[in-house]
Formats: structure tokens, sequence, C-alpha cells
């Protein structure tokens, strides 16, 4: 099937191009035949749990920041019925030694996690995929879904969606997927409007990052292990480049001036919070590249009041004080641990979903205080907090998982049912 769609793609003439584009010829000819596929594939996999087999689950993990499935890996560890693993993938577009580094990251993590790692395919027939993100440059070309379409694809957004992009909702996975875990209705509804099949695949579950959150901290990683001295992180995003979807990224304005805050109020300890992506853009950037990257990076870790942090964050949130931040996801993210949230990204108001204008409610902005204000006001020593109402607020209707239970145990539920 795949063969035969690409060798017929291939034959439409280089002037009909434009117009694939736009009619998404390839797209439809690859959902052609999906739901018939997918039955074949249940089947299959109903026979396995039948004949005691398990069922092979792989896991696609590029970075540990963008790795938020604990949970749901250690629920299907438990079972009878399935055999997860983390193949461990490279961002295409990532520097080699980005990706060595995300690389070696990664496999200390997942070690120390005791799950099992592979970093190919080969010699294994999977019966699920779980995708770490949708994107076309994110993928390598031997993962593309288009090479597993008589396999059950399955994709947990790596973050939680503000915007009503239709990238967002709308790339190859996103359609080609057996099963969507999407975290609340409002984003069922983005996809219905935007994606190809109108969200027919979406499942509402929950976010990964809840069944964290809901636990209380299992390490300090703060340089200053004294409670009393406040713990600010600064949450980076990575759009800087003129060609990036997102556009939210305020980091060449801040960056010098954040560091210098930083050292200058030595009454708070600063996170610097890079997304995994920024080095790369940073590395690309004209007037920044290699050298200077690196040595910003390191001038964090200089200061006895400030340090870079580029691991897994959900301990690094649950100790801190406060954020300040330009990220889409954490301005959600951050309110599961119900503490202030100033967000200095650009202005998205034009581009924000319902859920996304409810979410930003609850933090701070630029036109509330500025970053010094909001480190005196709110995280220091004043204590002042308005927004504390409208966090708890959102937080009880739009953050905690449906049916009372998990996000990994809802999906739990939904594979187990379907393949009963």
């Amino acid at each position: 099937m795949k063969l035969s769609i690409k060798k017929l793609y291939s034959l439409i003439p280089s002037p009909l191009k434009d117009l694939q584009n736009t009619l998404r010829i390839k797209d439809r000819l690859l959902l052609a035949g999906k739901r018939s596929r997918e039955k074949k594939a249940i089947a299959k996999i109903h026979a396995k749990i039948q004949q005691n087999q398990k069922v092979n689950v792989i896991f696609m993990a590029m970075s540990v920041s963008f790795w938020k499935y604990d949970n749901l890996f250690e629920l299907m560890q438990k079972s009878s019925f399935f055999k997860p693993v983390v193949l461990l993938t490279k961002r295409p577009l990532d520097a080699p030694e980005i990706q060595q580094m995300h690389h070696d990251k990664m496999t200390k993590y997942f070690g120390e996690k005791g799950f099992p790692v592979i970093e190919t395919l080969q010699g294994i027939d999977p019966d699920i995929l779980f995708y770490a993100q949708p994107y076309k440059n994110s993928i390598t070309e031997e993962l593309r879904a288009y090479n597993f379409l008589d396999k059950l694809i399955c994709y947990v957004p790596y973050a939680f969606f503000i915007s009503n992009y239709k990238w967002a909702y709308d790339a190859q996975v996103h359609n080609l997927a057996w099963k969507l875990f999407y975290p609340s209705e409002l984003h069922k509804k983005n996809a219905e409007q935007n994606s190809l099949i109108r969200g027919k695949n979406v499942e509402v579950v929950g976010y990964p990052l809840a069944d964290k959150f809901a636990t209380p901290a299992a390490s300090n990683p703060w340089k200053i292990k004294d409670p009393k001295i406040k713990r600010i992180v600064w949450g980076v995003h990575h759009s800087i480049l003129s060609d990036d979807l997102a556009d939210c990224g305020t980091f060449l304005a801040h960056a010098e001036s954040m560091l210098d805050c930083a050292r200058k109020n030595t009454e708070f300890q600063f996170a610097f919070k890079p997304h995994p992506h920024l080095k790369e853009h940073l590395y690309r950037h004209p007037e920044w590249g290699k050298a200077r990257t690196d040595a910003y990076f390191a001038a964090w870790n200089e200061a006895p009041n400030t340090f870079l942090f580029d691991n897994d964050y959900i301990d690094l949130f649950k100790t801190s004080d406060a954020l300040i931040h330009d990220c889409g996801s954490f301005t959600v993210e951050y309110l599961y641990v119900d503490k202030p949230v100033l967000y200095i990204g650009n202005e998205r108001n034009n581009i924000l979903c319902n859920f996304g204008k409810a979410s930003m409610e609850a933090n701070y902005t630029q036109s509330d205080f500025s970053i010094d204000e909001f480190l005196q006001m709110v995280a220091g020593k004043a204590g002042f907090d308005s927004k504390r109402d409208v966090r708890q607020k959102f937080i009880k209707e739009q953050l905690n998982p449906p049916n009372g239970i998990s996000f990994a145990q809802n999906i739990m539920n939904i594979l187990e049912k379907a393949f009963d």
C-alpha cells in the first residue's frame, strides 16, 4: 500500500504540485482504506492477546523535556497485554552535537527509570506506535507515518496548545493516527474545525503531566537549597527564527537583561529553562551562532544564584515559587502548581483558542507588571497575588483528567476496551 501510493504520487507532474498541496491529494490517498487497515490491525492484536503474546508498543522519544509518558509506560509494563519500549529518535533539524546531547540525556533518564530502550526498529514488528511529535521536520524519513499504514498510530500532544493554528491539528500524523489522545473537549473541538478528518480519531483523556503534578516532588533541583531564597524559573521558547511556525519567543529581546536581572536580584535564585530546540535555533541565528550561544548558556551556571536547567522540569516547577516565560504550553502547565506566573511572550490574543484565552487569564502579563515589579510585588515578600482565584477556577474546570481517573488510566481503558 505504502509503495503504491508513493509511486502514484511521484507520477504527478511538477506543475500540478501546487494544486496537489491545495487539494491534499497525497494525504487523501494515504487515508484511503484507513478504517479497513485499522480493523485488520486490531484483529491482529486481538489474536496475539488470545495466544498470550505481548502487544509491541513503541514510544518514540526525542528529548527528556518532551517525554511526558512515565505513568502510561509504567502501567503498560505492569499489564499482561503490552510490551512497551522506548525508541530513541533524532530530530533531523538538530546539529549532530545537539542530537548527541539529547541521546545521552535520554539514555541516562530511561536507564534510571528501568525503561527498555532501542535505537532502531530493525527486527521489531510494532503493533502500536506513539509519536513524540507530529511535524514532518521532527521525524526522520524512515519513521514517517506513511511507513506504518498497517499499524495503529497514536499521538499524545507533547504540549498544551493554546492557539488555534491549523498546523497544530492537521499534520499527516494527526490524520493517519488511529487515536489522538487530547487533553480537553476544547482541544477536540479545535481538531474538528482544523483537521482533514475533522477530529474523528480524538479521545479526550486529560494531559499527561496531570498525573505527575499530582504527586509530591521527588527531588530538589535548585542550586541553593535554603527555601527562604525564593525560586524563579525563566522558561524560554525556541521561536526566534523567521521561519518558525510559532511566534511567541522573545529570547532575543530578554537574553541579556534577564541574566543581568538574575545576577542583581540576589534575594532570589533563578533557573534558566530553555526549550529543547532553543540552542539549535541560536546556532543557526546570524547574530548568535555556536560560540556565543554556548558562552551564554554557560554563563547561567557562573553566578551563585543562577543555573541552567535542561532536564525533566516537573520537580523544578513543583519546588519553584514563580515562573516568568514566553512559552505557549507553560501558560497552562505551570498552573498545575498553583503559583504566580508572568507571561512575557509576544501578544497572541488574535490567535488564541477558547482554551488559550481562559489559560492566559490566569497568567499575569506585562500589562499587569514589569518583570521587576512581578518579582517584588508577586514573587517576593509582598506576596500580592490577585490571580489566585482565577488560577484555581481554571485548574478545577480545565486541567483535571475526565472520568475521575488519571490520564494514563484513561488511555489504558480505551486500549483494553478496543482489544477486548
